[in-house]
């Protein structure tokens, strides 16, 4: 049974489609992961929006923490030591310089979980491939050295669909969080607006 073969005999079935599908699945991994754990510390030891405002009036950073509010107040901090004022485009321009850093990578990790069946599908294709030049040398009478093949063609595809469908699900996860983010920050920004009446 699969199960009751090693890693090493698993890829080795697998053919040569099994390395840009391991790199893929290696490099997802490490983006996932990467985006999961920004996105967690920001929402660890955060401040308040009515912080970011008292902060804001004293022109004082925040004593401590690396939360969402903090960062965004430490750029508007920034801005404001800069232009000596904070208006509407400041703001607006702090708040559009910060957003893409929460869904940073996001389209990479898209596109290798699109690449993931894809690579899959090519390991089919390699693995009847193989199948079939099996057949031509020896017709039907070697199922032994067909069996190659089919192992080939299905084990990509396997191994395609499982990195795809897991890599599906935690984006799906990560994303969630980064939109909440975005939603907080939106708002911080039209509430700072509203209470200096910019």
């Amino acid at each position: 049974m699969i199960w009751e073969i090693t890693a090493q005999e698993y890829l080795a079935i697998g053919g040569p489609v099994m390395i840009p599908l391991v790199f893929v699945s290696l490099l997802l991994a490490y983006l996932i992961a990467e985006r999961y754990f920004y996105l967690a510390g920001m929402g660890r030891g955060d401040i308040t929006a009515d912080d970011v405002i008292e902060k804001l009036k004293q022109d004082a950073a925040p004593n401590s923490g690396k939360g969402l509010l903090c960062t965004m107040l430490q750029r508007l901090l920034a801005a404001k030591r800069i232009y000596g004022r904070l208006d509407v485009q400041i703001i607006e321009e702090s708040k559009k310089g910060f957003l893409p850093e929460l869904t940073r990578n996001f389209n990479i990790i898209t596109c290798l979980i699109t690449a993931a069946p894809l690579l899959g599908l090519l390991g089919t294709v390699t693995g009847m491939i193989r199948t079939f030049n099996v057949m031509n040398i020896f017709g039907t009478s070697n199922p032994k050295a067909m069996s190659g093949g089919i192992s080939e063609a299905l084990i990509t595809t396997q191994y395609g669909l499982v990195v795809a469908i897991i890599g599906m699900y935690i984006q799906l996860f990560v994303e969630k969080r980064a939109r909440r983010y975005v939603h907080i920050i939106e708002e911080l920004t039209r509430h700072i607006i509203r209470k200096f009446e910019l």
